[in-house]
């Protein structure tokens, strides 16, 4: 049986979470319930996407770089709703992110710069993880956490003012069905939750009328506690 989070059991500690998604609303529409809470705690909260998420729509409309441009405006705008006190975009092309040197490279840059203490990212593992761009930044999220507390990894990483070795403490995956053993009651800041994705006008042009599919995903860890909606995940032992 999953461990009730109601009162953040599991999240005591934190003090600086970075979340490492793909896409723009990856974050608002998986765990955007469990990231606003934390802010409202005192948590600062810095969001990752690693693609520009430039192929996400069929509104002929756009070309891929108005869309990217939408997007990170929008991410922007959501940030705002939560409480995120940074964004970050590693301005990869959305459908072609593969987990390599690169990518650990600069994801590893950035938990050394917000000197994050948890992370959450995508379960690469999870066998129902179809997205490519899902496994790939959940892939090289896990493999950034230890060259980056290594003195002698992308040394020049550390030249700048305020840099300082990894110090990730606690790693929790989202987006995953293998054994989640922490479920957080999100239900009474579900419309921060709701106002935060909307932000994505791109993905959501009818705003709440496009979001059934995200409440009926969050009903169901919901269930396990008996309350409405929840947000689960699982978390990864590391030293």
């Amino acid at each position: 049986m999953p461990q009730e989070l109601r009162n953040f059991d599991a999240f005591a500690d934190v003090k600086r979470l970075i979340v490492i998604a793909a896409h723009p609303d990856d974050l608002e529409t998986i765990c955007g319930g469990t990231v606003y809470q934390l802010a409202q705690r005192g948590v600062a909260i810095f969001s990752v996407n690693c693609t520009l998420g430039d192929i996400g729509t069929n509104d002929a409309k756009y070309n891929r770089s108005m869309l990217a441009a939408a997007r990170l405006e929008e991410t922007v705008a959501a940030a705002r709703v939560l409480g995120i006190a940074q964004t970050f975009n590693l301005g990869r092309p959305d459908g072609e992110l593969l987990p390599d040197l690169a990518l650990r490279a600069d994801i590893a840059r950035l938990y050394r710069l917000t000197q994050a203490d948890t992370l959450f990212t995508f379960d690469p593992h999870w066998t129902g993880q179809m997205h490519p761009d899902h496994r790939a930044a959940g892939q090289a999220a896990l493999d950034a956490y230890m060259p980056s507390k290594m003195p002698l990894y992308r040394p020049e990483q550390l030249n700048k003012a305020g840099t300082a070795l990894g110090c990730l403490k606690r790693v929790f995956v989202f987006s995953t069905d293998r054994d989640p053993d922490a479920v957080v009651d999100v239900t009474a800041v579900y419309p921060h939750k709701i106002a935060a994705t909307i932000a994505h006008k791109s993905q959501f042009p009818d705003g709440e009328a496009n979001l059934d599919w995200m409440k009926e995903l969050d009903k169901k860890p919901g269930e396990k506690i008996g309350v409405t909606y929840a947000e689960q995940f699982k978390q990864i032992t590391v030293w």
